[in-house]
Formats: C-alpha cells, sequence, structure tokens
C-alpha cells in the first residue's frame, strides 16, 4: 500500500462516520444517523382533539336549535289557547252582564273554553321536522324502487281493499303488478309479500300503503263520516292534504264520473320527486279512494310543468 492510499484511508476514517449522509439533492438529511426521526404525535393529537370538540360543539347547536324549535312551536300553541280561553272567558262575563245577549255570549264563551283547553292540552310534545320525513320516505322509495327493477314490476299502483280491519291503519293493500294486462288477486293472496298464485296475471308485489295510516288518521278526524260518493270524497282527500296533514300546498282535485276517473292537481308539497315508490300524497290518495268506494284503484302519477297530477281510476 502507498503512503497515498494510507493517507486517504486514514482521512475516510476521520471524516466517513461523523459526516451526516447526504439527500438526493446533495443536502445533509436531517435524520442524520441516527435514522428517520418520528413525526411528532402531539400535532396529530391536537388536530384530532380540535375536531372532537368541533363536532360536539355542532352537535350541542343542533340539540340547541331542535330545542328551541320546539318551544317556540309550543308556544305558538299555548299563545293560541290562551286566546281561545281569555275569549271565552270575556264571553262568559259579557254573558252575565249582558242578559239580552246572554245565550249567544253564554255559547261563544263555551266554544272558547272548550277549544283553548283542547288546544292547551293536545299540545305536541315532539315536533318532527319535514327533513326527517323526507329521509325516511327516501329510504322508503328507494327499498321500493330496488324491489321493483329486480323483479320487473310494472310502474302501475293498485290499491286494493281488503276483509278484515286494521287497528293503525285503512284496510287496505298496495299490489304492483308483474304483468301489464294484470288482474287483481284475491285477499288472501294480498296477505303475502310475494303474491305467486297460479295465474301469472295476478303475480307481483303485495305491500301497506304509506298512505295507510294517514287515512286511517284522516277518517278518525273528519267531521261526520267520511264520503261514499266520488266527488264528496275526493273534496275531503284534497282538504285534507293541504289543511290536514298539510303535505302540499294546494291540491285541486276533478272528477269524472262517467269515465271513472280523479285527478288531482298538486302544487308544492313537503316530499320530494311524486313518482316515486308509493309516494305519500298519491298513496294518500289511492288508498282513501280505495277505502271509501270500496273498490281496487290504480294510482299513476306526472309531473308537468312544476306541477304533479295525481290520476286514479276505479
Amino acid at each position: 500500500m502507498s503512503e497515498s492510499d494510507g493517507a486517504v484511508g486514514d482521512d475516510r476514517e476521520r471524516t466517513g462516520d461523523d459526516d451526516p449522509p447526504a439527500s438526493r439533492d446533495g443536502e445533509p438529511d436531517p435524520a442524520g444517523a441516527a435514522g428517520t426521526a418520528p413525526a411528532d404525535p402531539s400535532l396529530a393529537d391536537l388536530d384530532r382533539d380540535r375536531l372532537t370538540a368541533v363536532v360536539a360543539e355542532l352537535r350541542a347547536e343542533n340539540r340547541r336549535l331542535r330545542t328551541e324549535y320546539a318551544e317556540a312551536r309550543r308556544g305558538e300553541y299555548r299563545r293560541s289557547a290562551a286566546a281561545l280561553l281569555a275569549l271565552g272567558l270575556a264571553a262568559v262575563i259579557g254573558g252575565l252582564l249582558f242578559p239580552i245577549a246572554r245565550e249567544v255570549l253564554f255559547v261563544l264563551g263555551g266554544i272558547g273554553l272548550f277549544g283553548g283547553a283542547l288546544t292547551w292540552f293536545l299540545t305536541p310534545e315532539r315536533l318532527v321536522t319535514a327533513a326527517v320525513g323526507r329521509s325516511v320516505y327516501e329510504s322508503v322509495a328507494d327499498t321500493g324502487g330496488s324491489l321493483r327493477d329486480e323483479l320487473g314490476l310494472e310502474a302501475t299502483n293498485v290499491y286494493v281493499p281488503v276483509d278484515g280491519t286494521d287497528a293503525t291503519g285503512a284496510s287496505v293493500r298496495l299490489f304492483v303488478p308483474q304483468s301489464s294486462a294484470y288482474e287483481v288477486p284475491d285477499d288472501d293472496a294480498l296477505d303475502s309479500l310475494f303474491v305467486v298464485p297460479e295465474s301469472p296475471d295476478e303475480r307481483g308485489v303485495a305491500v301497506r300503503p304509506t298512505g295507510s295510516r294517514l287515512v286511517h288518521e284522516f277518517a278518525e278526524s273528519a267531521t261526520g263520516s267520511v264520503a261514499d260518493d266520488p266527488e264528496a270524497l275526493a273534496a275531503q282527500l284534497a282538504d285534507a292534504l293541504v289543511e290536514g296533514f298539510e303535505l302540499v300546498d294546494g291540491a285541486d282535485p276533478e272528477v269524472d264520473a262517467d269515465s271513472r276517473r280523479l285527478t288531482v292537481g298538486v302544487d308544492g308539497g313537503v316530499y320530494d320527486d311524486a313518482t316515486g315508490f308509493d309516494h305519500p300524497v298519491p298513496s294518500f290518495v289511492g288508498t282513501g279512494l280505495a277505502a271509501g268506494l270500496d273498490r281496487a284503484v290504480t294510482v299513476e302519477t306526472t309531473e308537468t310543468d312544476g306541477r304533479t297530477l295525481v290520476t286514479c281510476r276505479w
């Protein structure tokens, strides 16, 4: 070995272990000979803590807003009740002071006191927003639409009255046929989800309509009896959609008795996509007609010029 080689070797021994390794760009590696330094865990933990705090704050804010909204609605009911009670009390006092109009004032006072008491004690404790209702129906619509597509069912909905009583809903089943030249199956076949009788024209799917419970509530709260005449029944159902359940902004029924057809023009509404599977508005109309007329009712829904048309045939 030459002296020059030995000098180079000594230089390598003196400098090789002390200099940090260089990166690809020629700059020293900040990790040094000790290897890659671990990332500072406090930064990640801090971000996670901040996110957790933000989520908790948003949840608390949502709860507060829901509580305030419910309190505001209950306050409206109670203010209305207080106003009715005050008017009723004033009418009773007026009846005591003015004997000439005593009978009329006592009647008005009784109505005001009774209405105020009902409004006060029947104030709803829980209010469900329209967004919650839409979310629930979207799941039903997706499931029903997938079922219709997978089984190759028709787009026609047939609401069929069945024998028996339903304590929580109308005695009506929704039959979705598989054949365009369908025939309505008997009540026993409609009890099953999958309707598979011997006749191919009677096959399809039968479910409880979305509007079943609504029709039950409609019948329970109706003034007098539910009409069995198509025109009167259509007017009652349209009024319930707007005033009773507030599902739509407007509903205009048109009945063609000769063709046994009802067309309801609907404006606005709580639920989107009125052409979806068993949408609450067409379902309520179809179920109500089937229960009131005691006949199978075919329902088709179309949307034209921003308006929904619900066409029922029986």
